[in-house]
């Protein structure tokens, strides 16, 4: 699933160029702003993984969790996202920086026992693999975001 993750990370610079488009039929954000949104979520959630105790990992039961896990689909305008990955500035250079960071975090996700964990604010505790499944899936949803408003 991170091999997912790093060809979406490629997608994700090629359409980084178009960070400045909007399409309010399909979202009020930009490009710019779904893209740097993920990175943000890619980053801090591969961060706070590695510093995770993996005796502490405690798992529940979410029928939410294994609807989207399983479907690999979110429904668009659900959910809201923790202030923490809200962007509030976007311009190409952040997002490059981002990107780059993203880049680095990805390869150090490698590096993580398999029960280092995520506490996800509706999920609960997710694994390293369950936490690569999520990365892709909300990768994915914001890509298909980014995809609908350049067409």
């Amino acid at each position: 699933m991170i091999n997912k993750l790093a060809i979406q990370l490629r997608e994700m610079q090629d359409l980084s160029e178009h960070w400045e488009k909007k399409n309010p039929d399909v979202s009020v954000e930009s490009v710019g702003w779904h893209l740097l949104h993920n990175l943000q979520v890619i980053n801090g959630v591969i961060a706070t993984l590695a510093l995770s105790d993996p005796n502490a990992y405690s798992p529940k039961f979410s029928f939410l969790k294994w609807g989207i896990l399983l479907t690999k689909k979110m429904p668009r305008g659900k959910a809201r996202a923790p202030k923490s990955v809200i962007p509030t500035q976007i311009d190409k250079a952040e997002l490059d920086a981002a990107l780059d960071r993203a880049s680095l975090s990805v390869l150090n996700f490698l590096n993580q026992s398999p029960k280092q964990y995520f506490t996800h604010p509706m999920f609960g505790d997710l694994n390293t693999k369950l936490t690569s499944r999520f990365l892709w899936i909300h990768t994915e949803h914001h890509l298909k975001i980014v995809r609908d408003i350049l067409r």
